[in-house]
């Protein structure tokens, strides 16, 4: 399909600049009844807003609104170069200018290709496992055709360098995030048309699940985009040997996982923390639970039951819990992650909980990985979890309360921390 597109035509600058105001110099042939009274003169605005331009007055030229259009009561609006340049000349631009600038696909500012540039060289998501490099080769390349796609990439960029840095790029990063589920929803609205379409839809909701660990209150679009990963996914995306991201595929991803982990020299997780996991496991299954809601308790329960020896099972059925809710029915899964749920905001309290805990396994999905890992707000989001829970029930989120307060040596270990030689930080898993 092609990139959804917009009207790009722009009003011309240089017709509108032609226009110039009489100052008296030229003498009619016939003479006048009265002489003009000259106006005071002034240098011409090429820099201004559209309706200085048409009213034939000097333009102030600021931004995002020009003293005129503020007097006049007008909505004032730049050419779009002029906006470009201006986003050049500033480190956070305004909100409105932002807007103005994005309105109009194919035009990025300075300001995005840096952003741009540090997806390419830290940002980058670290699946597929072993073939992280395809962020920085194969998706760049046609990265441009796709609205939606650049803009994710945009915004996970914002969001990982806010996080690492204090550039204050927060709000872009919300921005690029609207532009981008807005076009991404709208493609999908339709089947996609070739494998490169199909494989920049990926990206797009995968760069956006990537994102969505980095906002306070993101837990329920992350676990939108996972689902959107998976449905995208089954979209015979991983069967074509030509996808970008074949290497999603059971027999890559999974088999990859499986020789890090049987070969890896790691502890086996803290058993103090799987027993206290068991516990809160074992006090939530007398919740009324709908059909859905027990099956990802089980997993969760499974999950626990074999980190205690198993490794690679625990790895295999964790990944369940990714996987299972897009095989829900839109209504079940948007029950799930309603937060008025009250027995759904506990099992994803406990789902964060698990990940955290699981992290001697889960970190080896990084094994090779060159970008840089930034801090998220996935623990924090157990927090939120227990101000939704009402009072009564608050006691099943103690111990993923408990676990969002551990500080990260507790979950590696200072043997696994020399084994990965860096500060590591929990992301997704």
């Amino acid at each position: 399909m092609p990139m959804f597109s917009r009207d790009l035509s722009m009003h011309d600058s240089s017709s509108s600049d032609s226009a110039t105001l009489s100052d008296g110099r030229h003498e009619s042939a016939t003479p006048l009844p009265r002489k003009p009274i000259p106006r005071k003169g002034h240098t011409k605005s090429r820099r201004g807003c559209f309706n200085c331009k048409r009213r034939r007055i000097k333009c102030n030229e600021r931004h995002p609104e020009c003293n005129h259009c503020v007097k006049a009561g007008l909505h004032c609006e730049y050419p779009a170069n002029i906006i470009q340049a201006t986003q050049r000349s500033t480190t956070s631009p305004h909100p409105r200018e932002v807007g103005n600038l994005r309105s109009t696909p194919g035009m990025f500012s300075m300001a995005d290709m840096r952003l741009f540039h540090h997806f390419l060289i830290t940002a980058y998501p670290h699946l597929p496992v072993g073939a992280d490099k395809i962020w920085i080769t194969v998706i760049p390349s046609f990265a441009h055709n796709y609205e939606y796609l650049i803009h994710s990439i945009l915004a996970l960029a914002a969001s990982h360098l806010d996080a690492v840095s204090n550039s204050g790029v927060a709000e872009q990063a919300i921005q690029h995030r609207i532009l981008a589920v807005k076009s991404l929803n709208e493609a999908l609205s339709v089947p996609p048309k070739t494998r490169c379409e199909r494989d920049a839809r990926m990206a797009a909701a995968l760069a956006l699940a990537f994102q969505s660990s980095h906002l306070q209150d993101g837990m329920a679009e992350f676990l939108t985009m996972v689902r959107g990963c998976n449905l995208i996914a089954g979209d015979e995306t991983l069967t074509n040997p030509d996808s970008a991201f074949h290497a999603f595929r059971e027999d890559g991803h999974l088999q990859t996982m499986r020789s890090r982990i049987g070969t890896s020299s790691l502890n086996c997780m803290n058993r103090e923390d799987l027993d206290l996991a068991a516990m809160s496991l074992h006090a939530i299954e007398e919740l009324d639970m709908t059909e859905c809601e027990h099956t990802y308790w089980s997993i969760l329960v499974r999950t626990i039951d074999n980190a205690y020896e198993r490794p690679v099972e625990t790895y295999m059925t964790f990944v369940t819990l990714y996987n299972t809710p897009s095989k829900w029915t839109h209504d079940e899964f948007q029950a799930f992650i309603d937060p008025n749920n009250a027995v759904a905001q506990i099992l994803l309290g406990h789902f964060i909980a698990v990940q955290a805990i699981l992290t001697p396994i889960l970190y080896l999905e990084r094994v090779g990985f060159q970008g840089v890992d930034a801090p998220t707000c996935v623990l924090s989001w157990i927090e939120g979890i227990y101000r939704n829970v009402p009072p009564h029930l608050r006691h099943h989120v103690e111990w993923p309360r408990q676990v969002s307060r551990y500080p990260f040596m507790r979950f590696l270990g200072q043997q696994q921390m020399d084994y990965f030689d860096e500060d590591p930080f929990l992301l997704i898993g």
